[in-house]
């Protein structure tokens, strides 16, 4: 079984203007979110953890979920959903998030304890829901808790820098779940946010030692990712595409299908099949990013990629 953590909202994606006033389209959102919706179309049916909204945004977010086949095992409750306001610029998205007192910020360690259906054999969580507050702090628990009883947690720390207000306390809650993990997956941005004077390959492979983690996935954009275990370091080159519609979701999408194939492949992570795990997940991402927002891909589209 498989569950995910962190935060849901919807983003009101600006896509053209009427009489000198953009518009908006609202589709459901936030880093987290995403990934169970990835995970959902690899067909693994994940279960999501996160309080969701009785809102009508609520609405949106609970029922693209489930029409991705993702169970959702947590509650419904009466704070506003979270909204982030996003502008594309030459395909790259921007984002100002509306998040205070919202319905995925409504967590404790015993409402997520109660939401779990069983011990989870993964655990993935990261991004907004790790910034700041106490329920960062109910996040960074529950999961060097499952850590202790054996799940495999996945950390991907799709780092907002707006939004860490405590930069120390946010640092010592990352480095104490990296220690924790059994894999993480962290950009070149956000691994030079982090620690801005280090030699960001050096600093993964520090990272990986000091953890309990099997693999670290360094991705670097355009130009590939690096997947790195005890024994090994391969590079994976980024799936070139004929046309980009956006990358809204694609770092989300690449971590769930890293979660996917890591969890077919355990106990047999040589170079060679470190290698295939990372160009299944480009390849995910790579066709997330020919279509607008996130929208992930089926397992048979991946395959038939060449």
């Amino acid at each position: 079984m498989i569950c995910i953590g962190g935060e849901n909202l919807v983003d009101l994606v600006e896509v053209d203007t009427h009489d000198g006033l953009p518009r908006f389209k609202a589709i459901p959102g936030g880093s987290p979110f995403n990934c169970a919706l990835a995970l959902g179309r690899l067909g693994v049916q994940p279960h999501y953890l996160t309080p969701i909204s009785t809102d009508a945004m609520g609405d949106l977010i609970e029922a693209e979920l489930k029409r991705s086949g993702v169970n959702i095992a947590s509650s419904r409750v009466e704070s506003p959903s979270s909204l982030a306001v996003v502008s594309i610029n030459n395909g790259q998205p921007s984002y100002q998030f509306y998040r205070d007192n919202t319905a995925e910020r409504q967590v404790t360690m015993e409402s997520l304890e109660k939401s779990l259906p069983a011990l989870p054999g993964i655990f993935q969580v990261g991004s907004l829901a790790l910034c700041d507050g106490d329920d960062a702090d109910c996040w960074a628990d529950l999961f060097v808790s499952l850590a202790n009883q054996g799940t495999y947690c996945t950390l991907d720390p799709n780092v907002r820098p707006s939004f860490v207000q405590d930069r120390p306390r946010y640092m010592a809650r990352l480095e104490r779940m990296i220690a924790r993990a059994s894999l993480v997956k962290i950009s070149d941005e956000d691994l030079g946010w982090l620690y801005p004077d280090a030699d960001l390959e050096t600093k993964a492979r520090e990272l990986l030692e000091c953890s309990d983690a099997e693999v670290l996935v360094l991705t670097r954009g355009s130009q590939g990712a690096l997947m790195m275990t005890a024994e090994a370091t391969v590079t994976v080159p980024a799936k070139k595409i004929a046309r980009l519609a956006d990358t809204v979701g694609a770092g989300d999408t690449f971590m769930a299908a890293l979660i996917y194939k890591l969890h077919e492949n355990r106990g047999t992570l040589d170079a060679n099949a470190l290698a295939g795990i990372g160009t299944f997940a480009a390849k995910a991402a790579a066709i997330n990013c020919m279509r607008v927002g996130c929208n992930p891909p089926t397992p048979d589209e991946i395959q038939a990629w060449v």
